[in-house]
């Protein structure tokens, strides 16, 4: 086997995955490196699932509808369930200062072609029947968000990527890169050399140290986050719901339901706990 390729990647799992099966598609000769045992062993199989568009910046709302229109059509298009809901996003608000910031917020992205809308309390109570009357003061709902099984999803990419060619290398660790005038040519690992003509770090929250053994600092830190799922009951919420009111040790809380019943919840920890704690805490 060459150990040539167009394109290597660093990590497989929830960047590297989907990368590494439309660039095989489209024809590049594609190599992916992952240190662990199988794809979507590092951050991707710690996901909830969430998949949305609603976002404050240009770049993720663009990728956020993009990545929406594969999720929404993966199943017709390679027949395989990766449990794909549509059950849209709530930002819910508490507070009279985030009301105002969620208002300004949906006209932005309304100017991106996004289906959102900010619903006062009644409103938002009649789609989302459950949510805590006390205090509510509306909140922003899009249908056209949605949610998937992260462990299908990597192991469909991962099929297919397969299928189109693209190679994996499991268990090998990169130790250090080859270079040529400042551009990458090589990638080093613990079992061999691979020379690429393009090299992407897809490594996750590991990404600055990969940027490191090619001299690059990278501002990614990993951080953990608390999550819980539960037994599956019968459904009674739509949307992921997030409540963005602070509270003592969170800066928010959110859940959904997952297609298959169960409930998946989980909070940002203030102050963060970095690193990539995996325990379970229960």
């Amino acid at each position: 086997m060459s150990n040539k390729f167009d394109v290597v990647i660093i990590g497989a799992g929830s960047v590297g995955g989907p990368l590494s099966y439309f660039l095989a598609k489209k024809g590049f000769k594609t190599l992916v490196i992952d240190e662990k045992a199988s794809p979507g062993q590092g951050s991707n199989k710690a996901a909830i699932g969430g998949i949305r568009a609603t976002h404050s910046s240009p770049g993720k709302i663009l990728v956020g509808l993009k990545s929406l229109e594969i999720f929404r059509n993966w199943e017709k298009e390679t027949g395989d369930d990766i449990e794909y809901y549509e059950g849209g996003y709530a930002f819910v608000t508490y507070r009279e200062e985030d009301k105002n910031s969620l208002k300004e917020l949906v006209k932005y992205q309304r100017q991106f072609g996004l289906e959102i809308d900010f619903y006062e309390k009644e409103e938002i109570l009649n789609i989302i029947p459950g949510l805590n009357p006390e205090g509510l003061l509306g909140g922003t709902y899009s249908p056209r968000d949605g949610s998937a099984s992260p462990l299908l999803a990597i192991e469909s990419f991962y099929k297919h990527a397969k299928k189109y060619g693209a190679i994996f290398k499991f268990r090998e660790k990169v130790t250090g890169f080859e270079t040529d005038k400042e551009k990458i040519t090589a990638v080093k690992t613990t079992n061999g050399t691979y020379y690429a003509d393009i090299v992407i770090n897809c490594a996750g929250g590991n990404a600055s140290e990969i940027g490191k053994l090619a001299g690059i600092e990278l501002p990614v830190t990993p951080d953990s986050h608390e999550g819980g799922v539960t037994e599956p009951v019968e459904r009674f919420v739509n949307p992921m719901i997030v409540d963005i009111k602070p509270e003592k040790g969170s800066k928010n809380f959110y859940f959904y339901q997952h297609k298959t019943g169960q409930i998946i919840f989980c909070l940002t920890p203030d102050p963060p706990i970095w690193g990539t704690d995996l325990r379970e805490t229960s």
